[in-house]
């Protein structure tokens, strides 16, 4: 609700240049209702009330703000205050806005349990902690992690990787140097490239990509991501066999389309966001730093957008998203030779700290395919 306002102040900076909208005092939309909405609205209408405005006033009223308070906001932001308790009026009534009310309620009756099994869970000694973990059962993971939805550090599992020893930028260069690659690049121009991914897309020589991220220093411009099926093409796929299979977890019969390659400088960062299914996060060289915040609160990150979150985690904006505040933000730092296990629908945000290399993995051994829409 209160983003909601402050975007719209926002917009209506434009509008108050123009300066059409003049005011003296406030009426309310249930008196307007009662004396005539109906030609009020007609005036309105006919002053071309802009439609950005009349989609605040619904989204407003959708998140019960009171009537009276729509239309004093309408008002401080220039707007005639008969023309804005018509206007508000007529949405109250609007059949698409009746309709709607029910929907909204069962949402936030949602929101609420929500609420209700995060703040149960908070009083676990469990919680707010990212757990790190020695060798484990696999039906310890399945019990404990797994079927809990629940994220873990594991240490000591990739002691028999060779990629943790040979992966250096010259054994890459060596092994599949040749490989035409797809990177995300020209990052730094577009506060939105994870959603505009596409348009970022660059095909570049492996080895040259490996001099970039080896001399080019900290950077978020250019990244090797999961989503470019590198270790599915035939020169690279010789880096497979320095990877350990998982098979207490994982099922090594499936590796095509399920294991992904992450390179990028330090620096590289993918913003909020949550995946499809649980991921298993294989960090081979260098550090990250991992923000987790629970599905539960998925109503406090502001998801407008796919699985992306509008927050910056790093450095939220109180202004633009104040519900994030309630939110309870884990973070952990994931070294050489560790796995963290990403539960489907936790959102991240991963920072590189230092040049990385990440394989992560989908090829779980118990199910791991969910329905989205």
């Amino acid at each position: 609700m209160e983003s909601n306002i402050v975007d719209m102040r926002r917009l209506s900076q434009r509008q108050k240049k123009d300066g059409h909208w003049i005011h003296e005092g406030v009426v309310d939309a249930k008196t307007c209702r009662e004396n005539g909405g109906k030609s009020s609205f007609a005036a309105a209408a006919s002053l071309n009330f802009p439609d950005e405005w009349r989609r605040w006033i619904v989204e407003s009223l959708l998140l019960r703000v009171p009537e009276r308070q729509i239309v004093a906001t309408l008002v401080e932001n220039r707007f005639d205050p008969e023309v804005s308790a018509a206007e508000v009026a007529a949405a109250v009534a609007h059949p698409y806005v009746l309709a709607a009310r029910p929907n909204i309620h069962r949402l936030r009756k949602l929101e609420l349990m929500l609420d209700a099994h995060h703040h149960v869970a908070s009083l676990s000694r469990r919680s707010g902690v990212i757990e790190r973990r020695g060798p484990i059962s696999r039906t310890e993971f399945l019990e404990r992690y797994y079927s809990a939805n629940f994220p873990v550090v594991l240490t000591g599992l990739m002691n028999n990787a060779n990629a943790l020893t040979r992966w250096t930028p010259s054994y890459l260069k060596q092994t599949c140097g040749s490989a035409k690659v797809e990177i995300m690049a020209g990052r730094n121009k577009d506060a939105r490239y994870e959603i505009n991914s596409q348009q970022h897309k660059r095909s570049i020589r492996f080895d040259e990509y490996v001099d970039m991220v080896t001399n080019g220093g900290p950077s978020n411009d250019y990244y090797l991501v999961a989503n470019n099926g590198f270790l599915d093409r035939p020169e690279t796929r010789p880096l497979l066999a320095d990877l350990s299979m998982y098979s207490e977890f994982l099922d090594p019969t499936r590796t095509n389309g399920q294991i992904f390659f992450w390179y990028g400088p330090a620096g590289t960062v993918t913003p909020l966001h949550h995946d499809l299914m649980n991921v298993w996060m294989t960090q081979i060289h260098g550090k990250k730093r991992v923000l987790l915040v629970a599905p539960d609160q998925t109503h406090l990150v502001y998801n407008r957008v796919g699985v992306y979150s509008d927050v910056d985690a790093e450095s939220p904006d109180d202004s633009q998203h104040p519900l994030f505040r309630q939110a309870q933000v884990l973070s952990v730092d994931v070294e050489p030779g560790e796995v963290l296990f990403l539960p489907v629908g936790w959102w991240h945000h991963v920072r590189s700290l230092s040049v990385s290399i990440s394989v992560s993995y989908i090829n779980f051994a118990f199910p791991n395919q969910f329905t989205w829409e």
